[in-house]
């Protein structure tokens, strides 16, 4: 196989500049292209300057033993299954026990204090906005809504969505 400069040029990079750690199917081939072309040569120097720059670079310190012992005491570590406590199903628990099951996050006060909280939102604004749709007169069918004309409509519509409770004389 012919070597060629864009072949050499990938062997090169992979591999770096020393010609003992390239492929042997490409060594001679590449050797003898280095020997030829001055663009090789041109290309493994360039090599070269790159690998003493590596060669030169500061290797990092492996990590002490204490270190590792350090961070293998902080990790989190699960029960295993032989000495997890088996809660046997006929046995009666509390009502603490059950809301742990379902929400094991701690308190459960603060998602059902959300729940409550968002019922009576609900509730409220389901509420008022009845009372001010009946208070405009938007109680009756689909066709008695939709014989309104589109400009009234849009009003008491923005009227209702501001919760306004002093409508214009029209309106009533």
């Amino acid at each position: 196989m012919a070597m060629t400069l864009d072949r050499l040029r990938e062997v090169v990079g992979a591999y770096g500049a020393a010609a003992h750690r390239w492929p042997v199917a490409d060594r001679a081939a590449a050797l003898a292209l280095v020997a030829e072309s001055v663009e090789a040569q041109a290309l493994l120097d360039d090599a070269l300057k790159l690998d003493l720059m590596l060669d030169a670079a500061p290797t990092a310190e492996p990590a002490s033993d204490l270190l590792v012992s350090r961070i293998m005491a902080a990790r989190p570590r699960s029960v295993p299954a032989s000495h997890a406590a088996v809660v046997p199903p006929t046995s009666r628990r509390g009502l603490r026990a059950f809301l742990q099951d379902i929400w094991p996050y701690g308190s459960a006060a603060v998602p059902a204090g959300a729940l409550a909280a968002s019922i009576m939102l609900g509730a409220g604004f389901g509420l008022t906005a009845t009372s001010t749709m009946t208070s405009l007169g938007l109680t009756g069918t689909a066709q008695t809504v939709a014989a309104k004309s589109t400009n009234e409509l849009g009003e008491q519509l923005v009227a209702i969505a501001f919760a306004e409770n002093a409508y214009p004389e029209e309106w009533r």
